[in-house]
């Protein structure tokens, strides 16, 4: 799932280099394969990886960018000489898209004209996407179904900035202004801001893994806060422990760890960081090649031995896709420590289809739990129990924080919402 960022200035001279630059790096749980900067430059528009802009290139007024599990682009991400386009999912109709916009620009109507383009545009649904003009105008836009966030901040009355993720906006010493809503946009340019409401799909949701998975720990996704979020799971998660089973509790670095903790916390048992991650290490379940996934693995994963030789333990991920990432857990516990019994606790529902947005790229017959029962996961993983958070609890909790979820991949279309 690519991560969005655009920032534009209204006053000439700020570094805007060293935005796009940290910027991105704060995003790279998004996407660390490739890094793309685009901006009007020799009289057009100009995209190229982030490190083949000289740091001390002059950014006139902005720029739009992006970070990519992928090296392949292609319905990510469109350019000519006088537009950009940059989408957070894959989308065919990308050039078709681009055109309609460009035209707008030719006719000096940028601002008057791009609510009817979207809400007229053939019919399909777009994703959320940035783009930048030949001129320097920057076009932002949530997608109507609102599986994707896009939040808006900006530094005083000099900087507009755009981020897939709000904690992005706070890094780079701004403030966090509002969360686009389902079909909203907004066009900025040196004379004038202005938002704009496409009409929104009659159900909108967010893709669930939003919360999840995909977003940092301090960002928040349409004013609620993914860690607050992910302990609570954790602690719904804890009705299905047997306390006396276990010594100690621990989360599968990083996206677990918050689950961990609110597991711990309803149960009385305690919390050990136990596994410590290389501090360059990349996202394992973002992986497609089977190498590289396994290398990802071990790069979060080396464990303490004193805190969990002889233990009963319970580990606690975040989802289970594949099984890679916890099949080596489960080796690594086993093997190498010396862990008693080992039992595992996945704050998420069973992933059992594939993402009709293709949000997440998954193939069924990669999808572990769509393959296996229970048993038989439970033995390929060597461990003495396997425990899921069902969908109700999970439905229950989406509730309680008032948002709606697309849980397409789990079996259920919404959830969120009264059954």
């Amino acid at each position: 799932m690519p991560g969005l960022l655009s920032v534009f200035s209204f006053e000439p001279g700020w570094p805007l280099y060293v935005y796009a630059k940290y910027g991105l790096l704060t995003l790279q749980n998004r996407g660390e394969e490739k890094k793309i900067l685009c901006m009007n430059a020799n009289s057009g528009v100009e995209c190229r990886d982030l490190y083949e802009w000289s740091s001390t290139k002059n950014i006139s007024n902005g720029f739009i960018a992006g970070v990519f599990n992928s090296v392949d682009l292609d319905g990510y991400i469109y350019w000519n000489d006088k537009l950009a386009v940059i989408t957070d999912r894959r989308f065919k109709e990308i050039s078709e898209l681009a055109d309609s916009i460009e035209k707008l620009i030719s006719e000096d109507a940028l601002w008057r004209s791009i609510e009817k383009v979207l809400s007229d545009f053939n019919g399909k649904e777009i994703p959320s996407f940035i783009a930048i003009t030949k001129n320097g105008d920057e076009v932002i836009y949530r997608s109507p179904l609102g599986l994707t966030p896009l939040s808006i901040g900006g530094y005083g009355f000099d900087l507009l900035i755009a981020s897939s993720e709000s904690s992005t906006i706070e890094v780079l010493d701004a403030d966090v202004r509002r969360y686009l809503k389902p079909g909203e946009g907004v066009v900025v340019s040196r004379n004038y801001l202005r938002f704009f409401q496409v009409e929104r799909s009659r159900i909108w949701k967010i893709c669930a893994f939003e919360l999840l998975y995909t977003s940092r720990h301090d960002s928040l996704i349409d004013g609620i806060g993914v860690y607050e979020f992910r302990k609570t799971l954790g602690a719904r998660l804890s009705r299905q422990l047997q306390s006396e089973n276990i010594d100690i509790v621990l989360g599968v670095p990083e996206t677990a760890i918050p689950y961990a903790i609110g597991l711990a916390q309803a149960s009385g048992k305690p919390f050990e960081q136990a596994f410590i991650p290389t501090p360059v290490r990349s996202r394992s379940m973002l992986k497609n090649n089977p190498l590289e996934r396994l290398i990802a693995i071990h790069l979060k994963l080396n464990p303490v031995k004193s805190v969990l030789e002889g233990k009963r333990v319970a580990v606690v991920d975040d989802s289970m896709v594949t099984g890679a990432t916890l099949k080596s857990v489960s080796q690594i516990l086993r093997n190498r420590v010396g862990v008693r019994e080992l039992h595992l606790f996945i704050a998420s529902p069973k992933i059992i289809k594939e993402c009709p947005y293709r949000i997440f790229e998954f193939n069924k017959d990669c999808l572990i739990s769509a393959n296996l029962d229970d048993e038989l996961l439970r033995k390929y993983l060597e461990v003495d129990s396997v425990n899921w958070l069902d969908l109700e609890s999970l439905n229950d909790v989406a509730r309680m924080y008032n948002c709606k979820l697309c849980g397409s991949c789990f079996g259920r279309e919404v959830l969120g919402v009264d059954q």
